[in-house]
């Protein structure tokens, strides 16, 4: 039975996806500014439809919203592309509704990309013959150092998403705010943005992700250790660009944390400078070695003293 929320909910959604559908088709059509609306506009649009309709009109909306596209301009390749954004900006919708951290909504969503614009790139290929990941390896091929060229790739496939997803994590923020649609959750997440400089050093990532991620790279090393061959380009490409993003949330996480930590106890920013020197150092001539320290030096933090959720108390006290 619908209530009478849920009809309004279902008309707004229907609203907004035939304003959808005459924008793809008047973008396609006449060509302006056809890859800014589907990279961006067309995810923005649907963070909002997420947050003012809910998770099911806003998947509900999407779909039918594509097969209409579909089927009145007879492009699949704009199919892809647009589902692509659609399913971007509805992850980010509901990344924000989520009572999670900021740090925590950035790494589900930089891994949900990754996952997405694979299997978008697989369906690509064999519905229209192209394939950016493709296109990404012909940017390499001047590289004549293959590990080199290969680590560039997986930066490449694995920045791009990552990009992609906070641009419209972000700016679906800031235009929610600006109609007045944004809740709880998404409300304190804009607060903490908009006052980044004052909250930066109190954002962090939930001990469940941290670890996790590092449970994911201690995994991803042991399996590499052992030789084990996977034929798959594409999921060895998936399973070495999610090692990346958990590379960087670790390193960006656990040193924001062990910082934090320094200037509380000994209150002399000189001494957070030092370890930001020897960090840059290790990171440098030993980097496998500096990730393994953060992570220690972060469980005995945890620990000890609980960091995180102490860091989460400040950052709402410094918010009330």
């Amino acid at each position: 039975m619908f209530n009478l929320n849920d009809t309004k909910k279902m008309t707004e959604a229907a609203l907004m996806s035939a304003l959808f559908v005459v924008g793809t088709i008047f973008f396609v059509s006449t060509g302006l500014g056809y890859t800014f609306y589907l990279d961006f506009i067309v995810p923005i649009f649907f963070v909002v439809i997420c947050l003012k309709c809910d998770f099911k009109y806003s998947v509900l909306s999407g779909v039918t919203s594509l097969v209409i596209v579909g089927l009145v301009l007879g492009n699949i390749g704009t199919a892809i592309w647009a589902s692509q954004s659609v399913i971007l900006g509805i992850i980010c919708g509901v990344l924000l509704q989520n009572n999670t951290t900021i740090m925590d909504d950035l790494v589900y969503g930089s891994i949900l990309s990754v996952l997405l614009m694979v299997f978008i790139d697989i369906y690509a290929s064999k519905l229209i013959g192209y394939s950016f990941m493709q296109e990404f390896k012909g940017y390499i091929k001047l590289v004549n150092n293959k590990e080199v060229a290969n680590t560039i790739y997986y930066l490449l496939i694995a920045m791009f998403p990552f990009g992609m997803m906070f641009s419209v994590y972000y700016l679906g923020l800031i235009f929610s705010n600006k109609l007045k649609i944004l809740k709880s959750n998404a409300k304190r997440k804009y607060n903490i943005i908009r006052n980044f400089r004052t909250y930066s050093r109190f954002i962090s990532c939930s001990k469940k992700v941290f670890y996790g991620c590092s449970l994911y790279l201690l995994s991803y090393e042991i399996f590499r250790f052992t030789n084990i061959e996977i034929n798959n380009t594409y999921l060895i490409t998936i399973f070495t660009c999610v090692s990346y993003l958990c590379v960087y949330f670790i390193i960006r996480d656990g040193y924001t944390v062990i910082q934090n930590y320094i200037l509380s106890k000994y209150q002399k920013v000189s001494y957070a400078r030092y370890m930001s020197l020897v960090t840059i150092l290790i990171l440098v001539l030993a980097l496998k070695i500096a990730i393994l320290f953060i992570i220690l030096f972060n469980i005995v933090l945890d620990k000890r003293i609980d960091i995180r959720v102490r860091q989460n108390y400040i950052l709402d006290n410094l918010m009330n």
